[in-house]
């Protein structure tokens, strides 16, 4: 019986161990380089998700933010989409630099054109070194860099080769729920010497850049929203489109179209930095040299209603609405032909899906893959530990309760 007694501790430790164990997750291969792909549909919410700091999962092909914390159990997440269209982790880089100001969710961040870096900034720095965070996700590896200005840092756009971040910098804290969009000063880092210059153009709101070198600069005002335009040899061009600049892929790949995204009008006063709803695409020609420019185009668009990639020149990749529990990713034609669905998200009235981006390189080669499984990494440390600890617990207990009933039999037996 003495050697009966110590069963339940044994039984317990292995059923530790095997949680452990199989919270270390099993990661898949990497894909090939310049591989994009996304699945036919996104994978459900999950709270065993592991971190890019702990498990990378090599370029992405898409970051969001799952999850608004408005349903029970439902913490507000960022995760990226391994560029494998299978892989999951979570950037908590983005998870930690979050503050009061935004009510759970991930700090803004930002995921570049070739799906390699995701820059993290902070709505409200609360020091005196700004400075913004950029995450290797082949590395997992975090490297931060010093700003000249900006008790609130906001990463808008990276260059076409990502080597360059612009970001909205402003005095004081902000808020991305006050009312409004949030403006700033914009500062561009240039991500190889570690330099950072600022553009003097009052109240900007976005920024795109171009294949060719010009840079479009999304501003409010009384009147309104204006977009400056500033081409590589530093000409200066005003536009007043009907809407607002279509996000920082906005730029066509031979930077000739910029895509302004439509919108009916919220009926705030003008300039109050409320554009109202977006309902389409529509285009201007900046530099004169367009061939073509196609017709306003209404769509059923998911809020904020950009760009995401370009399929070469006639045919984009943005977020469709359906309903208000399903959104899809769809390649649009700029002919007005029907839109193709590539991959679906269902369940939006539980665990939403906010934020959404793509890495702007997968443009024209992005694929619909139908994952066998779904990698996830490791499960984070807290729910690995928690996990073994209620494992052993349970085990050690039923355990103990079986010696127990059969040391009481055999007793009773024995007399």
């Amino acid at each position: 019986m003495r050697a009966a007694a110590g069963v339940p501790l044994v039984l317990g430790l292995c059923a530790s161990g095997l949680v452990v164990a199989l919270g270390s997750g099993h990661e898949r291969p990497a894909p090939d380089a310049d591989t994009y792909a996304v699945p036919a549909e996104l994978a459900d919410y999950s709270y065993v998700t592991g971190t890019v700091s702990s498990s990378p999962p090599g370029p992405a092909v898409a970051l969001f933010q799952h999850g608004f914390g408005v349903e029970l159990m439902d913490f507000p997440q960022a995760v990226v989409l391994g560029a494998g269209g299978d892989r999951y982790r979570r950037v908590d880089v983005a998870e930690a630099r979050a503050g009061a100001e935004t009510q759970g969710d991930p700090a803004p961040m930002l995921l570049s054109p070739d799906g390699r870096y995701v820059a993290v900034g902070d709505h409200d720095v609360g020091g005196d070194h700004p400075d913004v965070a950029v995450v290797d996700l082949t590395t997992g590896e975090t490297t931060s860099y010093d700003l000249p200005q900006g008790r609130s840092v906001v990463p808008v756009a990276f260059s076409t080769d990502s080597g360059s971040l612009a970001m909205l910098l402003s005095d004081e804290p902000t808020s991305p729920y006050a009312g409004g969009r949030i403006s700033g000063t914009v500062g561009v880092l240039d991500l190889g010497r570690g330099r950072t210059a600022t553009m003097r153009v009052e109240d900007a709101t976005a920024v795109a850049f171009s294949s060719t070198g010009s840079m479009a600069v999304e501003h409010v005002g009384s009147t309104g929203y204006g977009i400056t335009v500033v081409d590589s040899t530093g000409t200066v061009e005003e536009l007043t489109p009907d809407g607002v600049l279509a996000g920082p892929t906005a730029w066509s790949p031979d930077g000739s179209l910029l895509a302004i995204t439509t919108v009916d009008p919220a009926g705030a006063p003008v300039g109050s930095g409320d554009p109202g709803t977006p309902d389409g695409l529509a285009f201007v020609d900046p530099s004169g040299t367009a061939t073509d420019v196609p017709d306003p185009l209404p769509l059923p668009l998911s809020p904020p209603g950009r760009v995401l990639a370009w399929n070469g020149d006639d045919e984009v990749v943005m977020l469709l609405s359906d309903s208000s529990d399903t959104a899809t990713l769809a390649s649009v034609p700029l002919d007005g032909s029907e839109p193709r669905t590539l991959m679906r998200m269902d369940d939006l009235g539980s665990y939403g899906v906010g934020r959404f981006q793509l890495a702007a390189d997968a443009g024209g080669r992005l694929e619909v893959v139908d994952p066998a499984g779904v990698d996830r990494g490791p499960w984070p440390w807290s729910w690995r530990l928690g996990g073994a600890v209620l494992a052993g617990l349970l085990v050690w207990l039923v355990a103990w309760m079986a010696v127990w009933v059969v040391s009481r039999a055999r007793r009773r037996v024995a007399t």
